[in-house]
Formats: structure tokens, C-alpha cells, sequence
């Protein structure tokens, strides 16, 4: 081969690597900060739907208009790489070291708990808003209430809330914050059955005491839930792991929904 068309292919080469690198990272870096995927965040509304009245379902769903609650629980997910939004990319999370107490200030409020406090704050005085910042607020109630939940999406800032932690699954590297994020739903086929069930056998008196309180206070459920998440013994995630995470996983599934259910009903009843 010529001189000059080896250098043309190793250029191309190294151009086509550049991309492939540049594709993976993106997409990689995207997928670390998805709190529960679709499948958890879907789990979160179908329990809040299930707990609302008709007239706050009918409220929410006039605002969502054609869109579904599933749909608009994962829509902050999705509108990411979206520079439009680029001011909601540090709301899905708060990072705090171990024995550090939660203040509205990190991130200049810029938080996951600020945010949702926020939210609410918005729909409950829906009166000073236009229609399309009542549907924008509902979709960033839907989703922070999840990702509030997720034990690593409030987890330490040493290892940017587990991203920073390498484990093997199935032969392939993940970061934790991953397994928590899908994984630890998907291996054990956690369904919206699982925690339906729940859901019936619990008395409205005590869903109400679950969702007493605000963002601040519910933050200490999934805080409470990371020495599990860090009781790893070696760097490979066994069956043992996941045993014993995913009844964490569900118990924060259900009372995200819970909390959100009843979240919805005081900010959506009748004036």
C-alpha cells in the first residue's frame, strides 16, 4: 500500500476511535445518573395513581393533557442533553458525606430535596402559574420524588454518589450507582404487582403517617438504606448482593409512591 493512503487510513482510523470513545463515554456517563430507569419511576407513579381520588387524577391528567404519568415520570431523564434544561442537571441528586446534615444550601439549593420542596411549594400556589408551569412542576414532582428514593441519588460526594465505584455483574463492569439504578429492580423482576400488594394491605391512616412530613425528613428513608448498598465484600456483585438489596429497593419504591400519592391528593383538593 502506498505511503500516502497508509497515513490517510491510520488518520481515519484514529478518527473513527476518537468517535466510538467519545460515543460510549457520553453514553455511559448519561446512563450513571438515571435514578431507578423507567421501570422504577413508572413503579412510583402507578402507586401514586392508585392512592389519588378521581378528581386530583382528573386534575393531573388535564395538565398532562396526551401525555401519560409514566411517560412524564421519566421526562427529566430523557430531556437531558437538552441545553434548554441544562438548569435541572443538578436536581436529580445531593451528595452528603456520612455524618453531614442536609442543608437547603448545597448546591445553592440547586438539590434533589430543595427541588422537590420546591415543586410542591409551586403546585400548592398553582393560582400564580400558567397552565404550562403547572404541567412542568407536576413532571418535576413525579421525578425527583423518585429519584429522592434512590439511596444513591442522595448518596456520598468522595464517590460522586457510587458513579465512582466499579463492580463486576455478569461479566461487565458497572458502577454502582448503576446496579441501583436498574439492575437492582430488573435481576429480581421487581413488578408493579410486588408492590401493589403492599399497597392493599396497608391502612390509609398509615399511608398518611408514611408521607407526613417533607423532602428533608424522607430524605433520612433512603439515606438509612446505604450501609446495604455499601456492604459489598468483593468487587463482584453476588446473588447474595441483590438478596439482600432488593427488599430496600422495593420498601423505597413503595414509599416514594406512597408520598407522592398523597402528596398529590393535599396540593390537587378542592380549594
Amino acid at each position: 500500500m502506498p505511503r500516502i493512503f497508509k497515513a490517510k487510513y491510520a488518520e481515519l482510523a484514529i478518527q473513527r476511535f476518537r468517535l466510538v470513545f467519545l460515543v460510549t463515554l457520553l453514553s455511559s456517563t448519561t446512563i450513571a445518573t438515571f435514578g431507578w430507569g423507567r421501570k422504577g419511576h413508572n413503579i412510583i407513579v402507578d402507586v401514586a395513581q392508585r392512592i389519588v381520588t378521581k378528581s386530583t387524577n382528573d386534575s393531573i391528567t388535564k395538565y398532562l393533557a396526551d401525555e401519560t404519568w409514566q411517560a412524564a415520570s421519566v421526562w427529566m431523564d430523557e430531556l437531558r442533553g437538552n441545553s434548554q434544561y441544562d438548569y435541572m442537571r443538578k436536581w436529580h441528586f445531593v451528595n452528603m458525606e456520612q455524618n453531614e446534615a442536609y442543608s437547603s444550601n448545597i448546591e445553592n439549593g440547586d438539590n434533589v430535596v430543595n427541588q422537590l420542596d420546591v415543586a410542591i411549594r409551586n403546585l400548592k400556589n398553582r393560582r400564580n402559574l400558567t397552565p404550562d408551569q403547572v404541567t412542568l412542576n407536576i413532571k418535576v414532582l413525579f421525578h425527583l420524588m423518585g429519584d429522592l428514593h434512590n439511596p444513591l441519588h442522595v448518596g456520598y460526594g468522595y464517590d460522586r454518589g457510587g458513579n465512582d465505584v466499579k463492580v463486576l455483574f455478569n461479566n461487565k463492569t458497572y458502577s454502582l450507582h448503576r446496579i441501583w439504578d436498574t439492575e437492582i429492580i430488573e435481576v429480581k423482576q421487581t413488578t408493579q404487582s410486588d408492590i401493589m400488594d403492599r399497597l392493599q394491605k396497608t391502612k390509609k391512616r398509615k399511608l398518611k403517617r408514611i408521607a407526613k412530613g417533607s423532602a428533608p425528613k424522607w430524605l433520612a428513608d433512603s439515606r438509612s438504606a446505604l450501609p446495604v448498598v455499601y456492604s459489598l465484600t468483593t468487587d463482584t456483585i453476588t446473588t447474595q448482593y441483590f438478596e439482600q438489596g432488593n427488599p430496600v429497593a422495593e420498601n423505597l419504591l413503595f414509599l416514594g409512591g406512597v408520598r407522592l400519592g398523597v402528596t398529590l391528593n393535599q396540593i390537587f383538593r378542592k380549594y
